[in-house]
This record gives structure tokens, sequence and C-alpha cells, in this order.
């Protein structure tokens, strides 16, 4: 089997900070770059330490690729490539690009503005992070140099999110962040090209998780939105999820 070296610097045995270094055919790839929500200090960052200890980031760090908007897998960015210092190519797809500022910025002014914390990357920062971004599209071979290929396929996930394969030479590896292999009224399943790559890396936040059928979730869904409206309440759709909030108008529901 080839040589491949696989390195946990966030999330490797917790949820949060996802950010995986790969060391593949003389390559180095950090995948996602997330930020932990439950701390208010460094360790809501990746442990960069590893790599800065024996170098720049740049030096070190052949490309960066980030799998979809959420923080915990592309909050750490600006801090990564401001503030430790990266001026290498980050990948992610179009969507993820025009969303993942967004949702940085908004998380910087609760940060900074509202609660008043230090040592976090500012405006400006987010603004240069994202010149530095090569937007991907699905089902597109991309050369980042003469041996690395990558290429991105649909993760189901959230709009732009993305599974990768990577490849330099006869080596190769495929990595996902979150994936959703059950479609819905607005995303499709994950979809991939038959391959045999050398490594997996994939989520497994829920892996073990059984659930209902998707017919019985959406019938025990309308059923509370019946008995919320039928008791006075309201049904109020949650921006960031495919549940709804139930508000009774007796605090029930």
């Amino acid at each position: 089997m080839p040589e491949i070296k696989v390195t946990p610097l966030g999330a490797g045995q917790d949820v949060g900070r996802s950010c995986i270094l790969v060391s593949i055919g003389g390559k180095n790839i950090m995948l996602d770059c997330g930020m932990h929500m439950g701390y208010n200090d460094d360790r809501r960052f990746p442990d960069f330490s590893y790599i800065i200890q024996n170098g720049r980031l740049t030096d070190f760090l052949d490309c960066v690729i980030i799998s979809h908007f959420h923080l915990d897998h592309c909050g750490a960015l600006p801090y990564m490539s401001e503030m430790v210092g990266y001026d290498g190519p980050i990948y992610m797809t179009h969507p993820t690009k025009a969303i993942c500022p967004i949702l940085l910025e908004d998380f910087r002014k609760i940060t900074v503005d509202k609660k008043g914390e230090t040592n976090f990357f500012t405006s400006q920062m987010i603004k240069d992070c994202m010149k530095k971004v090569i937007p991907l599209n699905l089902h597109q071979s991309v050369q980042v140099d003469d041996e690395l290929e990558i290429k991105a396929y649909y993760a189901g996930h959230v709009l732009g999110a993305a599974m990768v394969h990577i490849k330099v030479g006869s080596e190769s590896v495929v990595y996902t962040g979150d994936y959703n292999m059950t479609p819905d009224r607005h995303l499709g399943a994950a979809w991939i090209d038959k391959c045999r790559p050398d490594i997996l890396i994939s989520e497994s936040t829920y892996a073990t998780t059984i659930r209902d059928s998707k017919r019985c979730r959406e019938r025990d869904f309308l059923k509370k939105v019946h008995e919320s409206i039928e008791r006075g309440g309201k049904g109020e759709n949650e921006p960031e999820g495919p549940n709804l909030l139930l508000h009774g108008a007796d605090g029930e529901g």
C-alpha cells in the first residue's frame, strides 16, 4: 500500500474545527479548516503548531480544500491564512465561495463587536482570505500542479457541499465533510464516480444513528404542525434546518 499519512489537526476525537492534513506522494493537502464553537480561546482553532514548527504554512502546504460553508469546516480559514500566514491556493465550490464570507463576517460581528473578544480575525482579513480562493466546478478535474489533481463531487449536505477525490500519480484519497445520501425537497443525494481510493476519509458524526424512513419523519412532522395549529399556535420555518420551530400559544409544542 502507498505511504499516505493522515493527521487530524482538529476534530480527531470531537465534533468541530474539522481540519485534516493528508500527505500523499510528497504533497501536503489541508482538508477543511473549521472552528470549534464551544471555545472562546485558541482551542477554537485547529492545532497548526504541528505544521509551523517546521516552517511556514505556505512552504509546507500545496493547497487547502474546503468541503462546505458551515463554520465547523471553514470558520478558521481567515485565522489560518491571515494571522498564522498562508498565501497558497484555497479551493472550494462557487456556492461555498459566495456564502462562506457572509457567515464568517456574521460570526466575527458576534464574537468581536458584541462579545468584545480579541485575537480574532477582522473584516479585512476575511476579504483578503477570500481573494486566495479558487472556485471549483463539480465533476471537473483541476490540476493543482504537475502531479496533484483534485476533482469535486456533489455531497448533498448543503448548497455547494462537495466531496473531493485527490490523486497524486497512482495514489488517491477521497475526502468528505458532511454528506447526505437521502434526497429531500431541495437537495439531491451525494454522488461520486466509481473509484478505488487508497484511503477514504469520511464525516461520521451520526454514522451509527438509525433513523426512521423519510416518509415516517414527514408524517410525524406534519402531525406536530397540525397539533400546534389546532392549539392556536403557529408553525415557523427554521432557516438553517429542515424542521419547523413550533410555537404553541400555551407554551408547548
